[in-house]
């Protein structure tokens, strides 16, 4: 997991494949006029969710992981915390959904952490991290996000 500013992602580029068209699209993009939905950033390898939503209290939100791709999330507007776990403390609930690339988790009481996410940051999670996005901050607020997916083959 890697939590930063946008500004700083560049130094985080051996970290994940297909860096450099990333980089070029976050340098040409502007995610807070980019329509909702899915974008294409290098067929099927790298594409882009733009999403807008409230944030919620912690119980009801869902852990998840990933085992296809890597999710660059990115808060454009808004602030939200994302819970942090390794994916080897949490329990599965339902196995793991190949046609949609995740995995989701019963809740429980499995420590973790919870990282403050304001705008024009990004959080990075990879298979091993189980992660729960749009928890409240200081009540519900509005967020926009953008989720870069980076396949890993």
């Amino acid at each position: 997991m890697i939590s930063d500013s946008l500004k700083n992602i560049g130094l985080y580029q051996l970290s994940f494949p297909h860096s450099n068209r990333i980089m070029d699209y976050l340098d040409t993009t502007d995610l807070s006029s980019l329509e909702l939905g899915r974008h294409e950033i290098s067929t099927e390898s790298v594409f882009i969710l733009v999403q807008e939503y409230f944030t919620k209290a912690e119980g009801e939100k869902k852990w998840e992981s990933h085992r296809k791709y890597i999710d660059i999330q990115i808060v454009v507007s808004g602030e939200e915390y994302i819970g942090h776990c390794p994916t080897v403390l949490l329990k599965s609930k339902d196995g793991y959904n190949d046609d949609k690339d995740i995995t989701l988790y019963g809740d429980d009481s499995t420590e973790h952490s919870k990282l403050l996410v304001p705008q024009n940051h990004f959080c990075m999670f990879f298979p091993q991290d189980g992660h729960k996005p749009g928890i409240n901050v200081s009540g519900e607020s509005a967020v926009r996000k953008a989720v870069i997916k980076v396949a890993l083959r």
